[in-house]
């Protein structure tokens, strides 16, 4: 049994926590995978596995372990795949994505790409904090907003377009702001993340406009914001992939045309020190492809 079936194995398990599962995965027996697992243990000289009659566990030398192996097999992977173009996308990919923006955008694309990738399985953490990739063990990360000076290498998926918006039973009840300092005296809700949560900056002919804003409810999730908005209790500055079609259907109303905040940039990051495997570039290759394709003219 060459090594790298070992290593695999033995990467797979910490993955899965099983034996039998690792079996049926690699096509042979879970005695067999025991006893690979077994042999690597007494090569090493240290327990990897705390078993169970129902689970194994990683202990702490297998997960520092596994950080290596999980290394050396995507750049084995990664190696075929520069020589082999038909190389099949295989394994776990884990990713870490804003909770928003990953449920209205990402997780509609993910059925389609399982379906062209059937070798792939998908271990997706939805946060909207900046996680570290590397000692986390993420492969890939989502990113909306500027990025801040890293190692991190960006592919940009699209941006951000954040629109102005009320109901009208808001609207009926304390007016229309006619501009940017208008909004001062109305109630807003806003995003809680960040230094400058209170100030909103539009864009405009007449040049770059900002205003300190107050409301009743602050909170750190868009969609959250928006059930504020959408409950008559203040003015929102909602991302367009929350809104999406409710101006058209008169549900909420888009505020001050003639003045719009700065798109964000959306970008799909990965560590500058690790081999991207087959499976993180058929991801991002499929997520941008299919963001484009929803963004031509008919769709």
């Amino acid at each position: 049994m060459d090594a790298v079936h070992i290593y695999t194995a033995f990467a797979r398990a910490c993955e899965s926590g099983s034996f039998s599962a690792v079996a049926r995965e690699l096509g042979t027996s879970q005695s067999a995978v025991s006893k690979q697992i077994a042999a690597l243990e007494h090569g090493l000289g240290v327990q990897l596995f705390a078993r169970t009659t129902r689970r194994i566990t990683p202990t702490s030398e297998a997960l520092a372990l596994y950080e290596h192996v999980r290394q050396l097999l995507d750049a084995i992977e990664a190696l075929k795949a520069s020589t082999d173009r038909k190389a099949s996308a295989t394994g776990l990919l884990r990713m870490t994505m804003p909770t928003s923006y990953g449920r209205k955008r990402i997780f509609p694309l993910i059925p389609a790409f399982l379906s062209a990738h059937p070798l792939v399985r998908l271990d997706i953490s939805l946060t909207d904090q900046s996680v570290d990739l590397i000692e986390e063990g993420f492969e890939l990360g989502l990113r909306v907003g500027a990025l801040a000076s890293s190692t991190l290498i960006a592919r940009p998926i699209g941006v951000s377009e954040r629109i102005l918006v009320a109901t009208p039973r808001y609207l009926e009840l304390f007016g229309k702001p006619e501009s940017p300092t208008d909004l001062a005296a109305h109630a807003c809700i806003t995003y809680e993340r960040g230094e400058r949560w209170s100030r909103w900056e539009f864009e405009s002919e007449d040049g770059r406009q900002a205003v300190d804003v107050v409301g009743p409810v602050r909170a750190n999730d868009p969609d959250a914001m928006y059930e504020l908005v959408l409950a008559d209790l203040g003015i929102g500055l909602i991302p367009d992939w929350v809104v999406d079609g409710d101006i058209v259907s008169g549900r909420v109303i888009g505020l001050l045309p003639d003045f719009y905040p700065r798109p964000q940039p959306i970008n799909i990051v990965y560590p500058q020190t690790r081999f991207l495997s087959q499976r993180a570039r058929s991801f991002i290759d499929f997520v941008i492809e299919s963001l484009r394709a929803a963004r031509r003219p008919g769709n």
